[in-house]
């Protein structure tokens, strides 16, 4: 199975992101209404050495990852939320934490995330 970059996501509205992030930061659930019905979701900000990106988790799934948490996502899907790409699982996605030695820990993927967020502004 190959696995892409995060600097390779496009957005695609059909699944079929094969892709592997570590989680850096958590932020704090919380309760929308969708056509399904009131949900709860979190967003992760996630990466790899190439960058970083926000992954949406729903439900039960928001207890699946933590920080520094190795996770590799099969089938998922990347969309533009706010002007920013946005990973999700989705219905037809999996997500698992794996153990890889050769990936960049957390806080080599968090000094990048500062690191690109300083060359924003």
């Amino acid at each position: 199975m190959t696995f892409i970059k995060v600097k390779d996501l496009q957005a695609v509205k059909q699944p079929g992101i094969n892709i592997r992030v570590r989680v850096i930061a958590k932020n704090e659930p919380r309760s929308v209404n969708t056509k399904y019905g009131r949900s709860r979701v979190c967003d992760f900000k996630v990466g790899d050495e190439t960058g970083t990106v926000t992954l949406s988790l729903w439900g039960s799934k928001i207890n699946d990852a933590s920080f520094g948490d190795l996770l590799e996502i099969q089938e998922g899907y990347c969309n533009v939320w706010q002007g920013k790409p946005q990973l999700s699982i989705g219905r037809a996605g999996t997500m698992e934490k794996i153990e890889d030695e050769s990936f960049p820990d957390a806080q080599t993927i968090l000094n990048k995330f500062i690191e690109e967020s300083a060359e924003e502004d």
